[in-house]
């Protein structure tokens, strides 16, 4: 678990406070591929918040908030207050208020700002930042928590990757939604993105395209893809 700089907004909040504190965990098999969650704990990172600013396109709602606290679907303008610190942020996972569960996501952020940060003495809540109380630059001072569980202790190794990929098995087959085909595990996309990319490349959005071509020029390096 890491926490990190204020980006998210608690339930029923207005302001930046918390951060997207992303939580990993991974556990081994012998057949399947291992199971492997990396994950936010607000209903998106940063990025896709940037990804839709560069496309221009309109945000789902339930992503993010405005300065006044409700509902935005403007990408630009929310990460221009997200960097002004006018007001608003992205949201809890669950997204808003209590309907869908956004104060679970709010309260999985806060325990890993309670391990990472308030355990280890570290900073937490809007105390991780890059600014100073005058704008000045400052190490962040992002704080990490990890444990690693010993499997013998509990369970013989085999047994244990037996039972995942049982576990596994069982998800994968079992009965599918209307119009779905497939059932997938945690960190199986992204395995078969990366054996899809090793062999076509990685594809670029025009716009990230261009943007890695200025920064190029701007530095004044090749810029060779």
């Amino acid at each position: 678990m890491t926490n990190s700089a204020p980006l998210v907004v608690p339930t029923f909040g207005r302001k930046m406070i918390i951060g997207t504190n992303p939580i990993s965990m991974t556990a081994p098999t012998r057949r399947n591929r291992p199971f492997f969650l990396d994950m936010a704990t607000s209903v998106v990172p940063r990025g896709k918040l940037e990804v839709y600013d560069r496309l221009g396109k309109e945000m789902p709602e339930g992503w993010a908030v405005d300065a006044k606290g409700q509902t935005a679907t403007d990408a630009t303008e929310v990460l221009r207050n997200m960097v002004a610190r006018l007001g608003g942020g992205i949201l809890p996972l669950g997204g808003e208020g209590e309907l869908y569960g956004g104060y679970k996501g709010y309260g999985i952020a806060l325990m890993v700002d309670i391990l990472c940060g308030v355990l280890s003495g570290g900073a937490y809540a809007d105390l991780v930042d890059t600014k100073g109380p005058g704008g000045e630059g400052q190490p962040a001072q992002v704080a990490h928590f990890f444990m690693a569980l010993n499997i013998e202790n509990f369970v013989e190794m085999e047994v244990f990757q037996e039972k995942m990929d049982d576990l596994i098995d069982r998800l994968k087959e079992s009965a599918k939604a209307e119009g779905q085909d497939r059932i997938f595990i945690h960190g199986e996309k992204e395995y078969e993105l990366y054996e899809k990319h090793k062999e076509t490349g990685i594809p670029l959005e025009e716009n990230v395209y261009e943007t890695l071509k200025a920064i190029a020029r701007e530095r004044t390096v090749a810029f060779e893809l």
